[in-house]
């Protein structure tokens, strides 16, 4: 018997019983829908995770801590950036550098009228800036190898307080003006700082001893955007070249008596190649003595509530695909029952037994595909309904918009149906009513040939 007469006994069969085939489908349809759906879910949740990961910093960026332990020998120097350089994986080190042994007053405007009362003056490697996914609000990048540039954090101006003015009058306060009643963020609601850092000029003053201070004046060309993944000073700090800091430093030593001082790191900054490499470099890096923080560890956490999260949901829709898979069993034993004579005739005619068995599979394979596949239809209608409600708040601009929302491509969705749960979904439902069918189809090619006929 040759494919195509096994493919047309395959319809026929089906559609001369299509009340029982329509009931048996829908149970694989609905069964099909629940378990896209409920993954979906978890997968939406998945995204949604890694999108706010993301937000929050870049997710292959490593921050450094030198060993606070004052009994610790070991020093966050050059030479330990070249040791951690040399780690595989890591495709960018740079160190970073705040003084700390001096306070350092950061002031602008006429006379110093402006004066910051919180304000980290941080030095890195101005040609990194951009590797280590340094972002600019507003103006630009300082030229590399340039001096007295600088870059401010987002809020820095806002951390200046206006000596002209009265206490408890002459500061901008910025979170209360950020929020609404409501407690609803609103950055327009913010009013502007007292001076705009890109028209001014920033004069540092380093307090050496009584007697000295070492002042340096400064040109910001850009305000960054804040990170806290790469440092506080994106917020509210200043960032100059690496070069330049180091020399203040050491002309403060030098007016301190202090000539002979070794160079220290007060921090670094560490890119790995992949996201996958983060979790083996810090290990490698910490095994260097030094502390290190990232976004791994929050990540692998998120990851594996979101693997517990698709598994549970994923089970639950299994169950109604395990009912449906149990209607397929239920309606080929019907089918063979009332088809005894019909098989016995069959095989009096010469047909093989591997040709019913295989008649009766592509039955029960059908209506796993039909039901599959008719799941999988219902599974997006669903799928973009629940991201219609999820995404009312957000009114698109356009049809295609609209409908890159429903799909769960953008916006906040609830539900996300990617490629391959689909073609997951729609294969496992075949799958499952092949089966589900062999058992009966195995039954059915066991019926002796001349007790099939006189069968009524």
């Amino acid at each position: 018997m040759s494919f195509r007469d096994l493919w047309r006994m395959c319809l026929n069969n089906l559609w001369r019983r299509k009340s029982r085939t329509i009931l048996t489908i829908l149970g694989v349809m609905i069964g099909c829908m629940s378990i896209v759906v409920m993954v979906s879910i978890g997968v939406a949740l998945d995204v949604s995770q890694k999108k706010m990961l993301e937000d929050m910093g870049d997710l292959q960026m490593i921050t450094i801590y030198p060993n606070y332990d004052p009994q610790s020998k070991i020093k966050l120097d050059e030479s330990m950036l070249k040791n951690i350089q040399a780690i595989p994986g890591v495709v960018a080190a740079s160190g970073k550098f705040e003084i700390q042994d001096y306070p350092i007053q950061v002031s602008t405007g006429s006379n110093g009228r402006y004066e910051a009362l919180y304000a980290p003056v941080v030095g890195i490697d101005f040609s990194q800036l951009e590797g280590f996914g340094y972002e600019l609000k507003e103006g630009a990048f300082p030229i590399v190898g340039a001096k007295n540039q600088a870059l401010a954090g987002e809020r820095f101006a806002y951390n200046f307080k206006d000596t002209a003015r009265p206490e408890g009058s002459n500061m901008i306060d910025y979170y209360s003006a950020l929020f609404d009643e409501n407690g609803n963020m609103n950055e327009e609601n913010v009013p502007d700082p007292y001076f705009d850092p890109l028209n001014a000029k920033i004069d540092l003053s380093i307090q050496v001893n009584e007697q000295n201070k070492i002042k340096d004046t400064l040109n910001v060309t850009g305000v960054l955007k804040e990170s806290q993944m790469i440092g506080y000073e994106t917020g509210e700090g200043l960032l100059i070249d690496l070069n330049e800091i180091k020399g203040l430093w050491k002309e403060a030593n030098r007016k301190a008596g202090k000539p002979s001082t070794s160079f220290d790191y007060t921090g670094a900054l560490v890119k790995a190649d992949s996201i996958e490499n983060v979790s083996e470099i810090e290990k490698q890096i910490q095994t260097l003595g030094l502390q290190t923080s990232s976004m791994q560890s929050i990540r692998e956490s998120m990851e594996e509530s979101s693997r517990m999260m698709q598994m549970v949901l994923g089970g639950i829709g299994a169950i109604s695909l395990l009912v449906a898979a149990i209607g397929i069993t239920n309606t080929m034993i019907m089918s063979i029952s009332e088809r005894t004579r019909e098989i016995g005739i069959m095989k009096a005619l010469g047909c093989y037994t591997k040709n019913i068995r295989e008649l009766f599979l592509m039955e029960a394979g059908m209506i796993g595909l039909i039901g599959g596949g008719l799941g999988l239809i219902l599974s997006y209608i669903v799928s973009m309904v629940l991201n219609s409600f999820s995404n009312m708040g957000a009114p698109a601009a356009s049809f295609w918009e609209q409908l890159m929302i429903w799909l769960g491509l953008q916006g906040t969705p609830l539900s996300l149906i990617p490629w391959w749960l689909g073609l997951f979904a729609l294969l496992f439902s075949i799958l499952i009513g092949v089966v589900s069918g062999y058992y009966p189809a195995s039954k059915a090619v066991k019926i002796p040939a001349l007790e099939a006929i006189r069968h009524d």
